[in-house]
């Protein structure tokens, strides 16, 4: 077995216990929003386009949320949920250099014959396992649940003027594609975190750094919709893309891509400043 694979399984091993917490509470969060379905469904409407809330609830043209997609999207998938795999990546971009370096057990590691290479690589795959796994949890979680809150059934909708249509009941690839596009927003934010933890080895400013992303890039989007000023800004924000292209209710578009192009850029930018510089004391 690679050394690779040996740094990976055993960082993998010691967050055995904190992976189940982040994955049970991830899940938690969403089957608790999507049992609100039925008492919010003759309401949800009223969130809907034109409102101040449209932008944070992200509720563009065609999204309605008082059907089962739009509700899950509207009220978990474009907020609650990547914001809580933010923090996970986060979390784990922080760990996965920085964090060992400020405790001081990177020394003993790199004094074993390992390259800082192998640690690099094997750290940032530990970082996606982990987020995928807490994806998939939520993913069967919410899959298993749904049918309890009626969001597996077609509903009936009532138009702003008067006309009715029905709307299909949620799916398992809508719950696989609404995760997915998270589940790359918050690798996106992991990968930020882990680029300057490699980079600088300091694990307060790799934290809030990449929280400082995230939290800016949102802000910047949602106060440029509402307001209608700045809008062209918002094409910095990472948030443009997930929340106008709306996924889960529109389908999956390339510009799911974007965090993922993020992402192996960071892991080769961070590798290599890593491999330059000496470690903080």
């Amino acid at each position: 077995m690679s050394r690779t694979w040996l740094i990976y399984g055993r960082w993998m091993r010691d967050r055995r216990r904190s992976t189940l917490l982040w994955s049970v509470g991830i899940t938690l969060v969403s089957v608790a929003t999507a049992a609100f379905y039925p008492s919010l469904r003759s309401t949800a409407q009223s969130f809907g386009e034109g409102s101040t809330m449209s932008s944070v609830l992200g509720l563009g043209e065609g999204v309605d949320p008082s059907t089962p997609v739009g509700f899950l999207w509207a009220f978990n998938y474009s907020n609650q949920l990547p914001w809580l795999l933010m923090a996970l990546g986060i979390a784990l971009g922080t760990a996965s250099i920085a964090g060992d370096e400020g405790d001081g057990t990177l020394e003993y590691l790199l004094a074993k014959p390992v390259t800082r290479t192998e640690i690099a690589f094997a750290r940032f795959g530990g970082m996606i396992t982990v987020l995928v796994v807490a994806s998939i949890v939520n993913l069967v979680g919410v899959a298993v649940t749904m049918p309890l809150f009626d969001l597996a059934d077609s509903t009936t909708v009532t138009a702003l003027d008067g006309t009715t249509s029905t709307a299909a009941g949620a799916t398992v690839g809508d719950l696989f594609v609404g995760g997915l596009s998270a589940l790359a927003v918050g690798l996106g934010s992991g990968a930020v975190a882990y680029l300057v933890g490699a980079a600088t080895g300091r694990r307060g400013v790799a934290l809030g750094v990449a929280s400082g992303f995230a939290v800016a890039g949102y802000v910047l989007y949602t106060l440029a919709n509402v307001t209608g000023d700045y809008e062209w800004l918002t094409w910095f924000s990472p948030w443009r893309w997930f929340i106008d292209d709306a996924m889960m209710v529109d389908g999956l578009t390339l510009d799911i891509l974007w965090p993922v192009l993020l992402a192996a850029g960071s892991l080769l930018v961070g590798w290599q400043l890593f491999l330059r510089r000496d470690l903080q004391r």
